[in-house]
């Protein structure tokens, strides 16, 4: 991550600006149905472990002079599942996501024939280069 923003530090022009957009560990997926969060999305530890080195890349290309932080922020996005089985099978090749807990499962149960949303964050940073 530090390498990509030390290449699109040296593609951009002083006083230009890159936007880094990555998910947001800190605000886990909640997943709606029925217009009511029934609960959330657990990241895997990898997932977890690599989104912490891209906030840590963020901080330190700040931190050698590279860019300044514009602005900061959280944005949501909302995926929409047909069914239970469906986001079923998406946890399964999903590398992010490890698994929902048990009462989530529960939860979404009555809902199983759907529609399923799945709100996620995610964080960005506007850095002017430098």
């Amino acid at each position: 991550m530090v390498d990509a923003l030390r290449a699109a530090h040296r593609a951009v022009k002083r006083g230009g600006f890159v936007i880094d957009a990555r998910p947001d560990a800190a605000r886990p997926p909640r997943l709606v149905a029925g217009g009511r969060v029934r609960g959330r999305l657990e990241q895997t530890a990898e997932t977890n472990a690599d989104d912490a080195a891209a906030d840590r890349a963020v901080e330190r290309v700040l931190a050698e002079g590279l860019f300044r932080r514009a602005r900061a922020g959280c944005l949501w996005f909302r995926t929409t599942y047909r069914d239970l089985a469906e986001l079923d099978a998406y946890l399964v090749e999903s590398a992010r996501f490890s698994r929902y807990p048990p009462a989530t499962r529960r939860a979404l149960l009555p809902f199983r024939k759907g529609p399923i949303h799945a709100r996620r964050a995610l964080k960005f940073d506007v850095l002017e280069r430098l």
